[in-house]
C-alpha cells in the first residue's frame, strides 16, 4: 500500500518520456525552466528542449541588460542536444559582444530557424561563424549588418528570410539571394537604400517590400504568386530606361495571383506615356490593392484603368483613397478634378469589361467627383459584383454622405445582386 501511495503521489517522476517532451513544448521557455524545481527527475529535463525563444514573455519587467545577459548564458550553458529555433526578440535590448559568444554556441547545434530582433541602438554586424549556419530554413534580422566574408556560398535550405532595418550592399544581396535556391518567402522593410534590387529567386512565391530603391529586377520568379511593393520614395531614372524596366517588371510576373501596390509605385511609372494595357496581361491576377490612389491625379487614375484592363480574372479589388493633393472650394469641381473627368468620360469602355470582379473596397473616401465616376465605371463593367464597399473619410457631413449614396444607389449597375456598403473608414 506504501508503494502504490508513493508512486501516485510522484506520478511526475515517472511520466514517459515522450509526455514530458509534449509537456516541456507546450510552456513558454520561462516556465519550462522553472519545471527544475517540480522533482530531482525533472531538474534537467528542460535542457533538451529543441526552441529557445527569448522575447518579452521570458524576460521579467525590470530585468537591467546585464541580467538578461547572465540568464541568456546560464540557458546556453545548461543546454544539450540539438537545437532547431533560436528566438531572440527582445526590445530594451542592444548590441553588444556577449551576442557574438551565443552565436559562436549556437554554431554547433544545427539551428534552422533563426530570429535576432534589436529594436534600438547601433546596428549589430553578424560575426563571421553564423554564416555556417547551413541548416537554416527561416532567417529574421532586425537591426543588424549583413556582410558576409568572401567565402560564404548561401544558405542552401533557406525557405523564409526576413530583413528589417538590416545594412547590406546591393551587390551582395543579389549574390546572397540568388544562391538560395530553395527560397520561397521574402519581407524587405526598412532595409539599405538599394540602388539596384535585384531578384533571382526560382522558388520565390511572397515577396513584401517596404523602403527604397532606383530599379528593380525580377530576373528569374516564375513561380511569384504574391507581391506588395510600398516605396518610401523614388529616384527617377532616364525616361527611356524606365518605361523598359517596368515592363520587365511586370512581364516577370507571369504566376502573379495578389499584387498589393502603393502610389509611390504609380508615381514611378513614365508619367504622361501611360499605356491602355501593361505589355503582358495579368492573367492569374485575382486580388489587386492599390493603396493611397489619389482619383484627382491623372497618372494615378490612368494606371489603375491600365491594371484593371490587364486583369481579366480579377476577382477583388481594395483601394486607399489619399486626398491631399487637392483643396476643394467649397462643392466646386478644382480644374485638376475637371482634367480627370474629362480623361475618364473620353475613354473607350467597349471593349471594358470586369467579368469576374466580385468584390470592390474603397476606403477614404470623400466623395469627390473623380472618384464617384470611377465608381460608377466599376459598377458598370462588373456583371458578377457582389459585394462593393464604400468606407467614408471622418468628418463627412450627414447631408454629403447621404447624397453621395443616393447617387451611387441610383445608378444602372450591370450586377443586379451587387450589395452596396457605406461606412466610415474604421481606424487603423
Amino acid at each position: 500500500m506504501k508503494r502504490n501511495k508513493r508512486s501516485t503521489s510522484d506520478i511526475i517522476s515517472y511520466l514517459p518520456s515522450n509526455v514530458t517532451e509534449n509537456i516541456l513544448k507546450g510552456l513558454r521557455l520561462r516556465d519550462a525552466v522553472r519545471t527544475s524545481v517540480l522533482s530531482r527527475k525533472w531538474r534537467y529535463k528542460w535542457v533538451t528542449l529543441p526552441e529557445l525563444v527569448f522575447n518579452d514573455k521570458f524576460f521579467l519587467e525590470g530585468w537591467d541588460n546585464g541580467k538578461v545577459k547572465a540568464v541568456i548564458y546560464q540557458v546556453l550553458l545548461f543546454h544539450r542536444g540539438p537545437l532547431v529555433k533560436f528566438n531572440l526578440w527582445y526590445p530594451p535590448f542592444e548590441s553588444c559582444l556577449d551576442i557574438n559568444n551565443w552565436i559562436f554556441v549556437l554554431s554547433t547545434k544545427n539551428i534552422q530557424d533563426f530570429t535576432f530582433y534589436l529594436h534600438g541602438g547601433l546596428r549589430h554586424e553578424i560575426p563571421c561563424h553564423f554564416y555556417s549556419f547551413m541548416q537554416l530554413r527561416d532567417l529574421n534580422l532586425g537591426n543588424c549588418v549583413f556582410k558576409p566574408p568572401p567565402t560564404f556560398k548561401g544558405f542552401g535550405r533557406l525557405v523564409n528570410l526576413d530583413f528589417y532595418r538590416v545594412t547590406i550592399s546591393s551587390e551582395m544581396f543579389g549574390l546572397f539571394i540568388s544562391s538560395c535556391l530553395q527560397l520561397e518567402r521574402l519581407r524587405l522593410r526598412g532595409c539599405t537604400n538599394f540602388r539596384s534590387l535585384e531578384i533571382n529567386a526560382p522558388n520565390l512565391k511572397y515577396f513584401d517590400f517596404f523602403g527604397i530603391f532606383e530599379s528593380v529586377y525580377l530576373e528569374n520568379t516564375p513561380l511569384l504568386a504574391e507581391i506588395s511593393v510600398t516605396l518610401g520614395s523614388w529616384d527617377k531614372r532616364p525616361e527611356q530606361d524606365t518605361d523598359i524596366e517596368w515592363a520587365k517588371f511586370f512581364h516577370s510576373l507571369p504566376a502573379i495571383e495578389d499584387m498589393h501596390l502603393d502610389s509611390s509605385i504609380l508615381e514611378s511609372f513614365d508619367a504622361g506615356n501611360v499605356p491602355e494595357r501593361l505589355p503582358s496581361t495579368l492573367n492569374q491576377l485575382k486580388v489587386l490593392v492599390l493603396s493611397d490612389v489619389c482619383y484627382s491625379n491623372l497618372d494615378h487614375v490612368s494606371w489603375a484603368l491600365c491594371l484593371l484592363r490587364s486583369s481579366p480574372n480579377l476577382h477583388k479589388l481594395r483601394s486607399s483613397i489619399w486626398n491631399n493633393d487637392i483643396t476643394p472650394i467649397e462643392d466646386n469641381i478644382t480644374p485638376i478634378e475637371d482634367n480627370v473627368i474629362e480623361f475618364l468620360q473620353a475613354q473607350d469602355f467597349s471593349k471594358f469589361s470586369l467579368n469576374r470582379l466580385r468584390e470592390v473596397e474603397i476606403r477614404s473616401f470623400s466623395g469627390a467627383e473623380p472618384e464617384i465616376h470611377f465608381v460608377k465605371i466599376l459598377l458598370s463593367h462588373s456583371k458578377v459584383l457582389e459585394k462593393i464597399v464604400i468606407l467614408h473619410e471622418h468628418g463627412m457631413c450627414a447631408e454629403k454622405g447621404f447624397a453621395m449614396l443616393k447617387e451611387l444607389i441610383r445608378f444602372p449597375r450591370a450586377s443586379l445582386k451587387a450589395e452596396f456598403i457605406v461606412s466610415e473608414t474604421p481606424d487603423e
